[in-house]
């Protein structure tokens, strides 16, 4: 293992890691596998009517099973970073893809608020989860950047 590795890139693996968690319990959830959920606090915060209804599904495939995958590949190109620290296109990958989950969960949170008047608990933990991932994912690349050859 090289000890060398940015801290960051421990960070990135661990919210990734816990963001393939919480999409598969998201998952579970959607597929009935889960009776009822602690987040169906009331009519503003109901996991059911977001992870159930019309837009939780797009073309098809479920959110949580998109989030699933967005995850897992962050997760492995961090396990892959901390493998070969020197490849600098992982941090570039790590950084765009968590760009467009940061924005994808954007257009979701906007659902939410503007057309479901209801928010998931599940999903907001995701949001935030998804924005500490960017926001490390960029200083891994910041530091990188500045790293001398």
């Amino acid at each position: 293992m090289d000890y060398k590795i940015s801290p960051f890139i421990r960070w990135i693996l661990v919210l990734s890691i816990l963001g393939v968690l919480l999409s598969f319990y998201s998952f579970l959830h959607k597929q009935g596998f889960t009776a009822g959920t602690f987040c169906n606090l009331n009519a503003a915060f109901n996991c059911d009517v977001v992870n159930q209804g019309p837009y939780s599904q797009i073309f098809g495939i479920p959110v949580a099973l998109i989030g699933i995958i967005g995850y897992f590949l962050l997760a492995l190109a961090a396990w892959l970073k901390i493998k070969n620290s020197e490849d600098k296109s992982l941090s570039i990958f790590l950084l765009s893809a968590s760009l467009g989950g940061f924005l994808f969960a954007l257009y979701l949170s906007g659902l939410e608020a503007f057309v479901l008047h209801t928010w998931c608990v599940v999903c907001l933990t995701s949001q935030g989860l998804i924005t500490a991932l960017l926001v490390v994912s960029f200083l891994n690349f910041l530091g990188e950047k500045n790293k001398k050859v």
